[in-house]
This record gives C-alpha cells, sequence and structure tokens, in this order.
C-alpha cells in the first residue's frame, strides 16, 4: 500500500512538471546541397540569405533549423579554421569579413541549411 502510495505521489509531481505536446510532429530535418555564391575576393566571403536565396530561388527554406559551414578545399568546419565570423546563424547565414582575420583574409566557404525533408520536394537531400 505504501508503495502505491509514492508511486501515485511521484506519478502526480511529474504530470505537474510535463508540459503536454501541442499535437505537432516535427518534421524529419534533412541537408540542402552546399551553397558557394561568393569568394573571400575583396571584403570576404558573404554566403548571407538574402544573397543565396536571390541566387537559389526555392532551395533554401523559410525558416532553417541550422546552418553548416566548412572551407571549399578540404571541407574542414568553419569552427576549427580560427577565422572571426561577422554572421554564423540561421537568421543572417554566413559571413567571413577579410578585415576582421588576424592574417587578412578569409578562406573559401561553403554554406549548407538543415530544413524539413520534403521542402523543396525537388531536391536531393540526404536525411539524418
Amino acid at each position: 500500500m505504501t508503495k502505491l502510495m509514492v508511486l501515485s505521489v511521484v506519478a502526480a509531481l511529474l504530470l505537474v512538471h510535463v508540459k503536454p505536446s501541442k499535437g505537432r510532429i516535427a518534421p524529419p530535418l534533412c541537408w540542402t546541397d552546399w551553397f558557394d555564391r561568393d569568394d573571400p575576393n575583396g571584403q570576404g566571403d558573404y554566403e548571407d540569405l538574402k544573397r543565396l536565396r536571390k541566387e537559389y530561388p526555392g532551395q533554401i527554406c523559410p525558416k532553417p533549423f541550422r546552418i553548416q559551414a566548412v572551407t571549399v578545399f578540404g571541407n574542414i568546419p568553419a569552427e576549427d579554421t580560427g577565422h572571426t565570423f561577422q554572421a554564423y546563424n540561421t537568421e543572417v547565414g554566413f559571413i567571413c569579413r577579410n578585415e576582421d582575420q588576424q592574417f587578412g583574409r578569409c578562406m573559401d566557404y561553403k554554406v549548407r541549411f538543415r530544413c524539413p525533408c520534403f521542402f523543396p520536394p525537388e531536391c536531393n537531400p540526404i536525411c539524418q
């Protein structure tokens, strides 16, 4: 009887702290293709969402869940290069300015975004 009462109290406490789901199921997420629209010549490497969407219409979902940037040569993750980034997020995209670098120049980067697998239907993303 005591065990049943303890279990009831624990269950009640858990229910108080667990928020009910709103009935939404998260869509499966996939990576887009890689995008490389700019080179680091001039001011830096600008793989920002505004320009990417203009050059690759309909290929990036409206609200990406993640962004990934790697070097074009060697596929080195951006965070391992030691560079400073003006932007590296899902709202702006990726911006590496030459003036912010200790040695004066960004590497050439490419980016991809994590979107719902079924956006756009014609792309062939790798689902994970």
